[in-house]
């Protein structure tokens, strides 16, 4: 019998990396706003070859093993993805003041808070927190889902290799984050280039930039939104559909809702919530925070324009509690609304006013 012959190790490692990118490309085309991604998938930036032990100094990099330390990691996860991700020219920042890539940005999910370090807890995601999510049901907590006592990591929500086949996930979002179901939390979106594609959740018109404006929100499905079935994973109970025990409502015979429990985050378009005046209120600001549009028109916002989570809370966080988004509608804008939006008055002014019948419910 022949002896088999012996590839070297430098020969391996080339044969190797070629195959897996042909794979990966195979299975994904690379899209610019979701760098862990296709051609963008470098294993070497978060990955090491070999570990020995519990640790191994390789490099620059610290090769733990832990309860958060996947598969030869060279961090653990939420030191790994800051790594980039806090205070680097690398991309943008996610964690406190914005001293990332783009300095600029406001950032259209705000920023996350940390346990010991940078911003208070309950006024966003909390990395490192094992608190149960508010809202969950059943009670959900990251630290049943990661094992070991770990708290709240990023690749909780997001997916550290890039969207899954042919997904086009929003900014690598899970969808299967918290209780959703494989597929049911999709958060689906395209670049700009070829125009907007209204089947999609999310516009992006620079996939490098995370500043709001260069982002907004269609509505595929008027009684429904993927950013709310996202958030729904975690936070159940703060989502349903309009009419439901979760949510309430009922649209009376003048044609406006009234009887809500709860926020709806899809199926009420501003036009129909309190009559044409929301509309009419909303348009009249400078400033405004994300509505949803099947038509996809922000500016002025037409007759379809919706509220969902995002409207109301940056999807990080930010200063304010819950990450929820004081608005007044003038001033420079800020993450936490803008400069003078000091209470939470200010944002439900951005569609209501003192005759809304919500005020009477």
């Amino acid at each position: 019998m022949g002896r088999t012959p012996r590839i070297g190790a430098s020969r391996f490692l080339t044969i190797t990396a070629a195959l897996l990118g042909a794979a990966l490309a195979s299975t994904r085309t690379a899209r610019a706003g979701d760098y862990h991604d296709g051609a963008t998938l470098d294993c070497g930036e978060c990955h090491v070859m070999h570990t020995y032990g519990n640790q191994q100094s390789h490099g620059n990099a610290l090769v733990r093993k832990t309860a958060e330390v996947g598969p030869l990691l060279k961090k653990d996860i939420n030191e790994l993805c800051l790594v980039c991700h806090d205070g680097s020219s690398k991309a943008a920042d996610v964690l406190g003041r914005n001293q990332g890539k783009f300095p600029g940005d406001v950032r259209q999910a705000g920023y996350l808070n940390r346990l010991g370090g940078e911003g208070q807890p309950a006024t966003g995601h909390t990395l490192g927190s094992t608190e149960i999510a508010p809202g969950s049901q059943p009670p959900w907590s990251a630290d049943q889902e990661n094992g070991g006592g770990v708290g709240l990591t990023c690749v909780n929500c997001h997916a550290p290799h890039g969207s899954q086949g042919t997904e086009r996930a929003y900014r690598n979002l899970r969808s299967d984050a918290g209780h959703n179901a494989p597929g049911r939390g999709l958060v689906t979106s395209n670049e700009s280039g070829s125009g907007n594609d209204l089947a999609c959740d999310v516009y992006v018109r620079h996939p490098l930039r995370y500043d709001e404006s260069e982002v907004d929100f269609n509505e595929p499905d008027k009684s429904d939104s993927g950013m709310a079935r996202f958030c729904a994973g975690c936070h159940d109970n703060f989502h349903g559909a309009v009419g439901g025990a979760r949510i309430g409502g009922h649209l009376g015979a003048n044609g406006r809702y009234s009887g809500f429990l709860r926020h709806p985050a899809a199926g009420v378009d501003l036009s129909a919530a309190a009559g044409p005046t929301s509309l009419k209120l909303f348009n009249s600001h400078a400033n405004k925070v994300k509505v949803m549009s099947a038509l996809g028109q922000w500016s002025k916002a037409g007759p379809d324009a919706t509220p969902t989570c995002i409207s109301c809370h940056k999807a990080h966080g930010n200063g304010n509690a819950f990450g929820l988004i004081f608005r007044s509608g003038r001033g420079a804008l800020t993450e936490d609304g803008d400069s003078q939006g000091t209470s939470v008055e200010a944002l439900c002014g951005q569609c209501h006013d003192e005759s809304s019948p919500f005020a009477r419910d």
